[in-house]
């Protein structure tokens, strides 16, 4: 099982600057969806009570984004229920996600109009 990242403590690796060009490794990924998830205001939790599994398909990087708990963030401490998705297409660097319908894989380019 893959480890998991604490969004907070990956605040740190996100990049301020555009990105283009491919993702050769997961640290890359995860910089390019944690970027995304401030940029475009994708989840509503604080960084603290997020979590992050990361698992390498052979065209893309697919982040799942999860809810942390503990007692400060809440929820019972035995789950951490999946919110959504991102994927970082290798070649590219194009993000998409299911976090606008929960369903479908769209393109990472604009906020979430309800929040989660």
């Amino acid at each position: 099982m893959k480890p998991r990242h604490c969004l907070s403590s990956l605040l740190l690796l996100v990049s301020v600057s555009a990105f283009s060009g491919q993702v050769k490794t997961e640290d890359g990924a995860v910089k390019l969806a944690t970027d995304a998830i401030h940029k475009f205001h994708l989840t509503t939790l604080e960084d603290e009570c997020g979590l992050i599994d990361v698992l390498e398909k052979p065209a893309y990087f697919e982040i799942v984004v999860r809810e942390r708990h503990t007692p400060d963030c809440g929820g019972s401490l035995e789950t951490a229920p999946r919110l959504f998705n991102v994927r970082v297409r290798k070649r590219d660097g194009r993000l998409t996600s299911d976090v606008y319908d929960g369903v479908s894989y769209k393109p990472v380019d604009r906020k979430l109009g309800l929040a989660r």
